[in-house]
């Protein structure tokens, strides 16, 4: 019986000081999202096994935690939010025109090969910002995505984005088969230039082609990179692609976060769902992006709603090894109270308590146990997230003992025994 006791590969608790500093940084990033006027939204932990089906272009099916329901419907649990929140947004908003912000939060789940060392299941906050094709959506976006990093207190991050139609437009250009495209693709991804380069010269494309293709991963920078960028192709595509990240430029300036972006050609992403822009934060003490999004133009219409968007994931669990490795503190609080009292004071202790909760104090209430000490009860204290002691010794003498400071005062409990 004792396996029964440990998680599965893949899985972990959080408990203690870990869950509550996790907390706090989801309410930190979830206060976020609300400034900027996102909603939230919630969708099932699993769905139909075709809301994530190849065509879709997210997660390998291998990687899918796949299972049947009793009337033998193939269902998935949620590996990525993006197609739940779009299948989602075609049923509820499938007549809105206007702009449609929304965030989420919850748990995805990825049956990764045990050798990557990644979590199976790993928490997700994001938004999805829908029904806009705009490069103003886009900078909101990366903007966005600077402002979680800074909330997170990260001094050294970068933000790297890509353009999925830069890419994807030479590939046309070249003439290049889905398998084709994808393994080309796949090998940029991986930083693999020398296979990169040796699949090109097997295809036999015009020099040119080759040449700008070849370059992909060096054309990383500014804005003098994105112009010089524009001189390597005149195809309508890529020049469309690189217009856009420009302006995206401009506008990052206006955020005043231009200074923590940097842009990267040679980025792409292994969701083909991907048709604008892809971006990813990164930061020291975490070997993958901490913040992925993307634009995605097509993804709505595969479930009944033909709308562009845009939007990203911040992996909470990524963010706290960051700030972990990084000795970056987050502040939590030891707000609850434990109200320690002998039994024959119980009922005393326990009508103090209820007028406290009333008021909105955190308050547990503990029998001092024959045995023990008051010491054990401080220590216990300390381990638990307690601030305070309220210790009662007789029904006029009680006091409150500050477990930060070491402090103690005497409660003045006559309110209380006039009832």
């Amino acid at each position: 019986m004792k396996k029964f006791i440990h998680t599965p590969e893949g899985v972990r608790d959080t408990y203690g000081r870990e869950c509550a500093r996790k907390r706090v940084l989801e309410r930190q990033i979830e206060r976020l999202f609300h400034t900027y006027g996102y909603q939230h939204i919630e969708t099932p932990s699993f769905e139909f096994f075709d809301v994530f089906g190849k065509e879709v272009g997210t997660v390998s099916s291998r990687n899918l935690y796949k299972f049947f329901d009793r009337d033998g419907n193939t269902l998935a649990l949620r590996p990525d939010f993006t197609p739940s929140i779009a299948r989602a947004a075609s049923m509820y908003f499938a007549e809105e025109s206007m702009p449609i912000r929304l965030c989420y939060q919850g748990s995805v789940f990825i049956n990764n090969s045990s050798y990557q060392g990644r979590l199976r299941e790993s928490t997700q906050m994001g938004v999805e910002f829908l029904n806009e094709n705009s490069a103003e959506a886009d900078a909101e976006m990366i903007a966005m995505a600077v402002s979680v990093m800074k909330k997170a207190n990260l001094k050294e991050f970068q933000v790297s984005v890509g353009h999925a139609g830069f890419f994807n437009a030479l590939a046309e250009e070249a003439g290049l088969s889905q398998e084709q495209r994808q393994e080309l693709k796949h090998l940029l991804i991986i930083k693999n230039r020398f296979g990169a380069q040796e699949m090109v010269q097997k295809l036999g494309l015009k020099d040119n082609l080759a040449a700008v293709i070849d370059r992909i991963p060096e054309l990383i920078g500014e804005r003098e990179m994105l112009e010089a960028a524009g001189h390597l192709t005149r195809n309508p595509k890529a020049l469309e692609a690189l217009e856009r990240l420009k302006r995206i430029r401009e506008l990052l300036e206006a955020y005043g976060c231009e200074k923590y972006v940097v842009f990267d050609l040679g980025m792409l992403s292994p969701y083909e769902y991907y048709t604008g822009i892809i971006f990813q934060a990164f930061t020291y003490g975490t070997g993958d992006a901490v913040i992925k999004g993307g634009r995605y133009d097509r993804l709505l219409a595969r479930y009944g709603k033909d709308a562009p968007a845009v939007g990203f994931t911040a992996e909470v669990d990524a963010l706290l090894n960051a700030l972990e490795r990084q000795r970056i503190g987050i502040p939590v609080e030891n707000s609850m109270t434990m109200v320690l009292y002998p039994a024959r004071l119980e009922k005393l202790a326990l009508a103090f308590t209820a007028a406290h909760r009333a008021r909105g104090m955190d308050m547990a209430c503990v029998r001092f146990e024959p045995g023990r000490v008051l010491e054990d009860y401080r220590q216990y204290g300390m381990r638990n997230q307690f601030g305070g002691i309220i210790y009662f010794r007789s029904e006029r003498e009680v006091y409150a003992l500050n477990l930060s400071s070491g402090q103690t005062e005497r409660v003045d409990m006559s309110p209380y025994l006039r009832q």
